[in-house]
């Protein structure tokens, strides 16, 4: 029995590359539902297939015919490209069969907040970064997400919970750390001076849910994390209230983890 929302986000697949991780959001899927569903950019990454540096594998195939599924029994289905499938945009204003595509969007709550639903590249705009230092903290990051499969597939072994050791070295490396907050202080910053109430993204590969002050007024930063480390989605409750949840295995789950560690 799956759990039903008044709305759900999620944002960060990256289907196609060598490290996302379709069968468990196809799991996560299974047991929770919504009302709307929005995808908030990165659900494909175009970027790596183009490439030539994309793997496209039968869980991916399966988590398509899922959202196509969702897509058809749910009441409003909106597509909200980033970065990595950034050709998206040129759709926006259109419909792919029953998927609304918008390059951005304001969700009402239940609560009668306006949400401004981005992927939130943009905001990394004003963030100054050392190319340098991006591109080693980039290179460090995809190998650490290929050591944590390992490290996760010996936790299911024992049957402990997924962990995720990127968050775990970003939240303690300075300069990771004051990167994310900054981009999550232009993101509340811009959000304010548009007169919503909160912006819903993702983009960092950083979930979270929280209360910002910016000067009298409380702007909620809401980060849908992703599917490649993190494993989250954003939803709304029945009251309007937003919650950050993560996926937790199912058993079923640990005979797919085992045949995609092995190949």
């Amino acid at each position: 029995m799956s759990n039903r929302y008044r709305a759900l986000w999620i944002s960060d697949v990256h289907l196609g590359s060598r490290d996302s991780e379709p069968q468990r959001l196809a799991d996560f899927l299974a047991q929770h539902r919504a009302d709307t569903v929005y995808l908030v950019g990165d659900i494909f990454d175009m970027k790596a297939l183009s490439q030539g540096k994309g793997s496209w594998c039968k869980a991916s195939t399966l988590l398509l015919g899922i959202l196509s599924e969702i897509s058809s029994s749910t009441p409003e289905v909106i597509y909200v490209p980033g970065n990595h499938d950034a050709p998206m945009r040129s759709w926006a204003g259109k419909r792919l069969g029953n998927i609304r595509i918008e390059r951005e969007w304001v969700h009402e709550a239940a609560s009668g907040k306006r949400y401004w639903v981005t992927h939130g590249d943009q905001f990394e705009h004003h963030i100054s970064i050392n190319p340098v230092s991006y591109h080693i903290g980039d290179q460090s990051y995809y190998l650490m997400l290929r050591f944590n499969r390992w490290i996760n597939y010996w936790r299911s072994r024992f049957d402990l919970p997924w962990w995720s050791l990127a968050n775990h070295v970003k939240n303690r490396v300075n300069a990771a750390r004051r990167m994310m907050n900054r981009f999550e202080q232009v993101a509340v910053r811009e959000t304010a001076s548009r007169g919503y109430d909160g912006v819903i993204c993702g983009h960092i590969h950083r979930g979270a849910v929280r209360d910002d002050r910016v000067g009298d007024n409380l702007v909620t930063y809401a980060n849908c994390g992703d599917w490649v480390d993190s494993m989250s989605a954003v939803v709304e409750q029945r009251d309007g209230s937003l919650e950050l949840l993560h996926w937790r295995r199912a058993p079923k789950i640990a005979h797919i983890m085992t045949e995609v560690v092995a190949a």
